[in-house]
């Protein structure tokens, strides 16, 4: 529980920093735009990018505990989309469905479950990590581009979407890194430096973004629809998993383990930049983001008893 408080502490203090700065300071809105578009544009794939590029990718690869993660988080997935879909908010359905799938685990998940599983677990948080953003981002991107390009004919709707999605900074930084891993590519140390100081400024600069648009937009609507995506994430997302990890692909507990914990992690502030960048959903995702941080001790705790126990 220390540990996690270390770790959330810290973004919540960014968070109240950039209300202040928006609620008192004179930080514009149009200051807020521009600092999120650096972020969807630029900060946001230099780490996707680097951090493709860098992995060490297991062989052999562990399939089924990529199948019960992502086979619960691309359900959840489809039941926020779903939601927003049948509440007529289709514009908002690529981004609740990420948010309601998209665990923080590199940032926040990856030095918890170490610590509480130990050095073993390293190889299925890194193949989670690995997988979490070219499956569940292109599938957003994708859903978003798709309602962009909506009412022209169908096949150039469809082919305009894929154009897109494949030419999106957050897509094209994934597939880039990952062929440049596969492939061996020599990435020059002065390139991968910017990359890398551009990476380290998604979190101050996403939470900081997050405070500040909280500012401008009043959050008294969007708490009940927050509260549901946040239970989707800390609440279905680990429950799914349990399911599939341990009565359908059967793996063993140091695997089931790791697996649980990390869909109990509360929304990564990816989701976040991809609601600013598409101006979708925004007020939902931010007050989902705050409310599945508050509810991630609990979450945590119980995966914690669950998969040990």
């Amino acid at each position: 529980m220390s540990l996690i408080l270390q770790i959330v502490l810290p973004m919540f203090a960014l968070i109240a920093l950039g209300y202040w700065a928006a609620r008192y300071r004179g930080f514009t809105n149009p200051m807020v735009q521009g600092l999120s578009r650096f972020l969807g544009i630029y900060a946001l794939p230099a780490l996707l990018f680097s951090s493709m590029a860098r992995a060490e990718i297991p062989d052999p690869l562990e399939w089924a505990v990529l199948g019960s993660f992502y086979i619960a988080a691309l359900a959840v997935f489809a039941a926020g989309g779903l939601w927003m879909h049948l509440a007529g908010r289709r514009d908002d359905v690529a981004s609740i469905g990420l948010a309601g799938s998209f665990s923080n685990i590199a940032l926040l998940g990856s030095p918890i479950i170490m610590e509480a599983y130990g050095p073993a677990v390293a190889v299925p948080v890194l193949l989670l990590i690995v997988f979490q953003s070219p499956l569940l981002f292109t599938s957003a991107t994708m859903l978003a581009e798709t309602r962009r390009s909506a009412g022209g004919r169908p096949l150039r709707a469809t082919l305009a979407a894929a154009r897109a999605t494949l030419l999106s900074p957050l897509v094209l930084s994934v597939v880039l890194g990952l062929a440049a891993n596969l492939a061996h590519i020599p990435i020059p140390a002065m390139a991968m430096k910017s990359f890398t100081l551009m990476a380290q400024t998604v979190l101050p600069c996403a939470c900081f973004t997050l405070g500040a648009s909280l500012a401008f937009s009043p959050a008294t609507g969007a708490i009940l629809p927050a509260t549901v995506v946040a239970l989707l994430k800390t609440g279905l997302h680990p429950l799914l998993t349990w399911l599939l990890a341990s009565k359908v692909f059967l793996l063993p507990p140091e695997w089931v383990a790791p697996a649980v914990t990390a869909a109990a992690l509360p929304i990564g502030i990816n989701a976040y930049v991809f609601a600013e960048r598409y101006n979708a959903g925004r007020d939902v995702v931010s007050m989902s983001l705050l409310i599945s941080t508050l509810l991630s001790p609990i979450s945590i705790s119980v995966a914690f008893m669950v998969s040990t126990g």
